[in-house]
């Protein structure tokens, strides 16, 4: 629907019944019309949003700071949100005031690994930890195998630095023909039934 378009009464009763109990977006979307274009049409209609109680700022009790400080590291906001029912912008936005940031430090899953910042720098965790394991920086070339094949496990036991891509394909194949082996003897298995492989 173009957003230009004058406002049915159909519209206009349907803002003036329900402004009390849905949000702007929510009034938006029912009527297929943009939050902006909403929310000029209710100033039109003289009606201060502000006066509502969904709409006044959230008073946060000492126990939901409490939460929010012991949580705000390891928890997301949108599910600090989801346990204290408040919105997720809410939860946002208290926690940036009281100066309480998440960024570099709280490891993160990207494409199945884990990323990480530190001093405002970006960097893949098995790279980073493979760097303090060998004591120099890693080349671009240089990749990164995961011992126990958890690409999540990136103890420094776990990671071994391989000198090119080449090798990190060689360790895979070695790892598939030992397991064939252990399929010949017996030590691995294979189910029909479900088509695949298990001790």
């Amino acid at each position: 629907m173009p957003q230009n378009k004058r406002y049915t009464q159909d519209e206009i009763l349907f803002i003036k019944s329900n402004v009390k109990k849905l949000s702007v977006k929510e009034i938006a979307e029912k009527l297929d019309r943009s939050p902006k274009g909403v929310r000029s049409q209710i100033e039109r209609l003289n009606i201060r949003l502000s006066d509502y109680e969904r709409n006044k700022p959230h008073v946060w009790t000492d126990e939901e700071l409490n939460y929010l400080k012991d949580n705000y590291k390891v928890v997301s906001d949108k599910n600090i949100g989801l346990y204290l029912s408040l919105p997720e912008s809410v939860v946002l936005r208290k926690r940036l005031s009281l100066n309480l940031r998440k960024h570099k430090y709280v490891p993160y899953i990207q494409a199945n690994y884990y990323r990480v910042y530190v001093d405002k720098k970006r960097y893949w965790l098995h790279r980073f930890n493979a760097e303090k394991k060998i004591g120099r920086q890693l080349l671009p070339t240089e990749p990164v195998h995961h011992i126990d094949g958890n690409k999540l496990n990136n103890s420094l036991e776990n990671l071994y630095v391989c000198s090119n891509k080449q090798k990190h394909g060689y360790i895979h194949a070695s790892l598939e023909s030992v397991a064939f082996e252990l399929v010949k003897s017996g030590l691995i298995k294979f189910d029909e039934d479900k088509g695949e492989y298990y001790l």
